[in-house]
């Protein structure tokens, strides 16, 4: 068996310890997001034909503003 070495002027960089998100989890994320900002307008412009008053008695909190108390939301 044989080793061989060699000197370089610089040191090597380090290796990176994160990994960014590939293409196919970008592409993943960006289409999720798009489906929650499109849920997002038909909830805000389909709120009128729900009464107030039945929102309230079912315990929805949540407004076209706050969406943090929607389920499909993170």
């Amino acid at each position: 068996m044989t080793a061989a070495t060699f000197h370089t002027r610089t040191a090597f960089p380090e290796a990176r310890t994160e990994r960014k998100p590939g293409f196919w989890a970008r592409l993943f994320d960006a289409m999720v997001e798009a489906r929650m900002r499109r849920a997002l307008r038909d909830i805000e412009a389909r709120q009128h034909l729900i009464p107030g008053n039945l929102l309230k008695k079912n315990g929805y909190t949540a407004t076209a503003n706050d969406d943090g108390n929607l389920p499909f939301t993170r």
